[in-house]
């Protein structure tokens, strides 16, 4: 089923821009004490190329968590204690609001591997292999900002409140395709197409 939103913003990350290296930024942590994001939102989006430091108390880690670079989250398998302290140090992309979309949709997609063997007893076995996402966003052209970014891998944040609560969607994608109109009797129009390299982050 296909995701839409019609409110809020797209904000890219600035390709002009070369990341920012930053060192031992302190993190907040959720509730549970499971999810640690940094709390300087500057800092927050992790190009999938570069290394990223994860401190626990001062000692590196690198296992038990994994990354959400789209959003700066480390996202450990268990709770820490209340005492311990996460930072982390790496290199951070910046990003500007894509202005003017009117209109953003994403679709989830899915592929299955045939697992049927004789033991399943006539009946159609599957295993799910892949998951990903792809998706467009229409705006009022006014900038070359995304023909200069075809075949690049950029963050992608689409928002679907553009009230208090900030509720969005982010992730990395490849820009694939860019397509302009201009109608004789209207605004000029943009359409961008773009695959998700990676999960897609709900941030409700």
């Amino acid at each position: 089923m296909a995701i839409v939103g019609k409110v809020g913003a797209v904000y890219v990350s600035d390709i002009d821009t070369a990341p920012t290296a930053f060192t031992d930024r302190p993190t907040s942590a959720d509730t549970e004490r499971k999810r640690y994001q940094v709390t300087d939102p500057a800092f927050r989006y992790w190009p999938p190329d570069e290394a990223i430091t994860v401190k626990k108390n001062d000692t590196t880690i690198t296992a038990g968590f994994i990354l959400e670079r789209a959003g700066g989250v480390v996202a450990f398998n268990a709770a820490l204690e209340e005492t311990d302290v996460v930072t982390v140090s790496g290199k951070s992309l910046s990003l500007i609001q894509a202005g003017g979309f009117f209109n953003w949709s994403i679709d989830g997609d899915s592929e299955d591997a045939d697992a049927t063997t004789f033991e399943s007893q006539g009946w159609k076995e599957n295993v799910r292999v892949l998951n990903g996402w792809s998706g467009s966003a229409e705006a009022y052209w006014g900038d070359d900002r995304f023909s200069r970014s075809l075949g690049l891998i950029v963050v992608v944040k689409m928002f679907v409140d553009a009230g208090p609560s900030q509720a969005c969607l982010e992730g990395f994608a490849l820009i694939k395709g860019d397509s302009i109109e201009a109608p004789v009797d209207g605004l000029v129009q943009e359409t961008v197409d773009f695959t998700g390299v990676g999960p897609l982050y709900p941030r409700f």
